[in-house]
């Protein structure tokens, strides 16, 4: 089977190479399990942020408008209270 040195060389070289691609596939098998779990892990910081968006954000926007649309008719108490100070000063 082996009759020369080279022969020997050859087929260490080729166990060798067989034993590369057998841990190169195991790479690549492990980094795919790992993109997997990724993914799950974005997908539920997806979640997470939806609705974070929907009950804090929502309510903040509602509320924002809600003082935009009042802000004239407060600034309107604020100084009839003011002038009624300085009336009675």
């Amino acid at each position: 089977m082996f009759a020369t040195s080279g022969d020997i060389l050859n087929m260490s070289l080729a166990i060798g190479f067989i034993i590369l691609v057998i841990f190169v596939c195991m790479l690549l098998f492990y980094g795919i399990l790992i993109l997997r779990d990724v993914t799950k892990v974005v997908d539920d910081v997806e979640a997470v942020v939806s609705r974070v968006k929907k009950t804090i954000v929502g309510p903040l926007q509602a509320v924002d408008y809600l003082i935009e649309k009042l802000q004239p008719y407060i600034e309107a108490v604020i100084e009839k209270k003011t002038a009624e100070k300085k009336k009675k000063s």
